[in-house]
């Protein structure tokens, strides 16, 4: 089983001949133990084009692979949700993505609407914010805050950073020369650097700002910017990192389309992020690709991104798995984590079945348990309930589904948490039984193997 994630590039290429046999392998993959998925980031850019009738066949494309299945970002981290790509599209069609409100507008609804609360916002977006001449001469502070007066006040500083924002996400020309003077201020990177491994390219940059006097990795660097940093969810620090590494000069967007400028480096980024929460990120963009896979590698993501002429290469899988010989080759010393008296917890390479990912061990005199699970070595904590199920019978298609009577309402009942229920096969010496984990409804297989003792 491999949750996929495809960008949007990916998604309006395979409507092109020269995509025609990726495409029917990737369709054709559903049925087997590909599992696709789609975000809001593939819409940002679908809402600035309205009425395009590529978009539509794009949609079209998109929902033939994803069904109803989305992640979307709520309450610091991303959730499942089933809303087909074109419900979604309906439902957000028409939405500026690209612009904040005027901090005067919004006074002035509230003033309408609620004028007790009105009356007391005003004396203080008018209380004086001095910004002093000094700060002004900086470059990057005069982007920051253009047209700025002598004297200004809170609101006046509101107002200008918000023109600032407005300017980065939609003027392109504007968006390239802040990031000139960001690199002009001394970031800018080696002219090597574009040729890092992706596994150095955080650690390099690290070294890099401690020659500029910046005594901070990386990340600290990054989390500099918000209050606390012990409040910076994933999805603020992959978003914050990737646009540090546009800004730098690392892999930068080249920009090439002239709608483009921060607004499309931040779709990017959402990409990176809700790619991680899958197995697979098939993007065709190489800078993406490189930033993407930089960032996983420094934060322990096992999310791998993959070209689309990788694709049916790295997703073809062998479904053919002999236990006797997969518990002989992953039940080893290398693959062992923890192990106590008489438990030991061993970390597959690959996963068993395309289901479990590790096995606890448990070795009595006259017994041996074996405890085989699921854990993601990326962002993901959940399971859409269509992959339950395709996970259910995988494991039911190994161990024997014509000896289960009434299979489909026994699974769904598992599906649905109900307390005891689960999937037994007995011969003289293994049960086993399939069950979901009470505390996040994964797949879990106990195989209990009777010993004999020599008489």
């Amino acid at each position: 089983m491999k949750r996929v994630y495809l960008d949007w590039g990916v998604i309006s290429n395979l409507k092109k001949p020269e995509f025609a046999d990726i495409k029917e392998f990737l369709l054709s993959g559903k049925k087997g133990g590909l599992f696709f998925v789609y975000s809001p980031a593939h819409f940002e850019d679908a809402v600035r084009s309205e009425g395009d009738e590529r978009l539509d066949r794009d949609i079209q494309m998109l929902e033939a692979l994803v069904d109803n299945h989305l992640i979307a970002y709520h309450q610091k981290t991303a959730y499942p949700s089933l809303m087909t790509p074109t419900e979604y599209y309906r439902a957000n069609k028409g939405r500026i993505v690209d612009s904040v409100p005027d901090i005067s507008g919004v006074l002035s609804s509230i003033s309408r609407v609620v004028p007790e609360v009105g009356s007391l916002l005003k004396p203080l977006m008018d209380t004086p914010f001095p910004v002093s001449q000094a700060a002004r001469s900086q470059a990057l502070i005069s982007m920051m805050l253009p047209d700025l007066p002598p004297s200004p006040s809170v609101n006046d500083v509101i107002h200008s950073c918000g023109a600032f924002i407005n300017r980065m996400l939609g003027n392109k020309d504007f968006y390239k020369s802040y990031r000139a003077t960001v690199r002009a201020s001394g970031f800018k990177l080696d002219a090597n650097a574009g040729n890092w491994d992706t596994k150095e390219v955080i650690p390099n940059i690290s070294e890099h700002l401690k020659t500029l006097g910046i005594n901070k990795s990386f990340e600290d660097f990054v989390l500099s910017g918000f209050g606390d940093r012990d409040d910076v969810d994933t999805f603020q620090r992959i978003i914050a990192a990737y646009t540090l590494l546009d800004w730098i000069g690392y892999k930068s967007d080249k920009l090439p389309k002239a709608s483009n400028a921060m607004n499309s480096v931040n779709t990017d980024a959402r990409h990176t992020y809700y790619a991680a929460f899958c197995d697979y990120f098939i993007t065709q963009d190489g800078r993406m690709a490189d930033k993407a896979q930089a960032l996983y590698s420094e934060y322990r993501v096992s999310t791998k991104v993959i070209s689309p002429a990788e694709v049916i290469a790295e997703l073809s899988e062998n479904r053919e798995e002999d236990l006797t010989s997969f518990l002989s080759e992953q039940l080893v010393e290398d693959h062992v984590k923890k192990r106590s008296d008489r438990v030991t917890l061993y970390k597959f390479d690959r996963r068993f079945l395309g289901v479990f990912s590790y096995c606890v061990l448990y070795e009595e005199d006259d017994y041996k348990l074996l405890d085989f699970r699921l854990s993601f070595d990326n962002y993901s904590w959940f399971l859409f309930i269509d992959e339950a199920r395709v996970m259910l019978d995988r494991v039911t298609g190994y161990l024997g589904k014509s000896s289960l009577k009434k299979y489909e309402v026994k699974r769904e009942k598992m599906i649905a948490g109900e307390p005891g229920a689960a999937l037994y096969w007995q011969t003289e010496d293994i049960v086993f039984a399939l069950c979901l984990d009470e505390e996040r409804h994964w797949p879990e297989l106990i195989m209990k193997i009777t010993t004999h003792q020599d008489s």
